[in-house]
This record gives C-alpha cells, sequence and structure tokens, in this order.
C-alpha cells in the first residue's frame, strides 16, 4: 500500500524522533561520568590518564571549614593506589580550572598534585582506589560555596612521581568514572559531568536535516 505524503512524512518524522531520543539517551547515559583513558606502565613509564571533554563541576554545598581549594576525585579506580602510591607531581602539560561563584574565583589554575588513595587515607566522601588531584598554588581565602561552578579543561595527567616512573602492575582499566569535587576534608561539595562534544549535536541535528530532505524530496516526487 502507497503511504499518502501526509502519513509517509509523519510515520518518518516518528521514526527520526525516536532516534534522535536514542542518540540523546546514549550521551545522557554517562552524564555524571567521564571516559578515562589510562595508558604508560609496562616497567617503562608512568602511568598517563587522559579525558577528551572539558567537565563542568557543579557545587550544590558550602564548605567553610575546609574549602578553601577544590580537590577533584575519579572514583573507584581499579588499581588507583597501586598506579598513583604517593602524593606526586603531574608532569607535561597538565590541565588546567578555572571557577565562576563566590568562593571559586581564584583564576586559572594548574593540575600539579595527584596520587591514589590508600586505605588509611580513606575518609568522609573519598575512599580506597579513589584518584585525587588538585592544585597546591590554590591557596586563595575565598571558601567553596554552593552555587559555583568550576570547569577542568581537557588533558593529561602524567604521573610525575619518582617511586613509580616505571610502573609494571596492572593498569587501571580505561572507561567511564564518576568525578566529584571534596574539600580538604575529603567532603563532597559537588559532583561533575562531561561537557558533550559538538560532534553530538551536529549528529542530533543531521537526523532532524535527514527528515527535512527526505519528506521534501517525498513532496515532489508526488
Amino acid at each position: 500500500m502507497k503511504l499518502s505524503l501526509p502519513s509517509f512524512c509523519r510515520q518518518t518524522a516518528i521514526a527520526l524522533l525516536v532516534t534522535a531520543s536514542l542518540l540523546a539517551a546514549t550521551t545522557g547515559l554517562h552524564a555524571q561520568s567521564v571516559f578515562l583513558t589510562f595508558s604508560g606502565g609496562n616497567g617503562v613509564s608512568p602511568v598517563t590518564v587522559s579525558w577528551s571533554t572539558p567537565i563542568n563541576y557543579t557545587l550544590d554545598t558550602s564548605s567553610p571549614n575546609f574549602g578553601v581549594a577544590p580537590y577533584f576525585v575519579f572514583q573507584s579506580i581499579p588499581n588507583g593506589q597501586l598506579a598513583f602510591p604517593v602524593a606526586g607531581g603531574v608532569a607535561a602539560v597538565a590541565p588546567t580550572y578555572s571557577g565562576t561563584g563566590t568562593g571559586s574565583s581564584d583564576g586559572l589554575q594548574t593540575i600539579n598534585q595527584l596520587y591514589g588513595v590508600t586505605v588509611a587515607d580513606a575518609q568522609n566522601d573519598v575512599f580506597h582506589n579513589d584518584v585525587v588531584f588538585r592544585s597546591s598554588n590554590d591557596n586563595d581565602a575565598t571558601i567553596l560555596t554552593s552555587g559555583d561552578t568550576i570547569m577542568l579543561s581537557i588533558g593529561s595527567m602524567v604521573y610525575a612521581a619518582p617511586s613509580n616512573g616505571s610502573y609494571s602492575g596492572t593498569l587501571p582499566t580505561s572507561g567511564f568514572y564518576n568525578t566529584i569535587v571534596v574539600d580538604a576534608a575529603y567532603e563532597m561539595v559537588g559532583t561533575g559531568s562531561a561537557v558533550p562534544e559538538p560532534s553530538t549535536y551536529t549528529l542530533i541535528a543531521g537526523v532532524a536535516m535527514l527528515g527535512f530532505v527526505t519528506c521534501r524530496r517525498r513532496k515532489y516526487a508526488v
């Protein structure tokens, strides 16, 4: 049975809407996660952790006592404490962050410290094998405040601790991990999520354009 133009366009629109929804759902599936890639090791080089999208942290809690500077956390990293056993520097070109709001306007800061959390050091909202990173130079007196936002740039962190310059253990598995921001007492003050890549929006817009072009061609073919 040959479909009329309105029926054809309606069914095409429904199909494309479902497709666009699935694309959006896939993007949102890991909305509170960041894809991390781990490389290096093999007994010849330090471990590097990388991410390919900016990370936006939104603070929903104020920290009046220990919140002068943010501590960022990648949660539940397999072998995180073994790969990054002590507080070490970050080699090469390190990621940066800047914030907006009452307590996060300390200017552009560069990450310069990275470590995995030991069993003994775990407390409050930070646990064994979480990976913590921060800027030790962010010592402005402003206090992290609810409503602040902090944007972490795309980047890589090459672990520069001499005690683990040639890691030979099992690398952490690359994949999606949750990330939070805590204060110096390891109390969580906010959560982070990857900023969607422009290509995601381009793909959804392309699906919509495809539907428009298909219906237009069908119209002139009738």
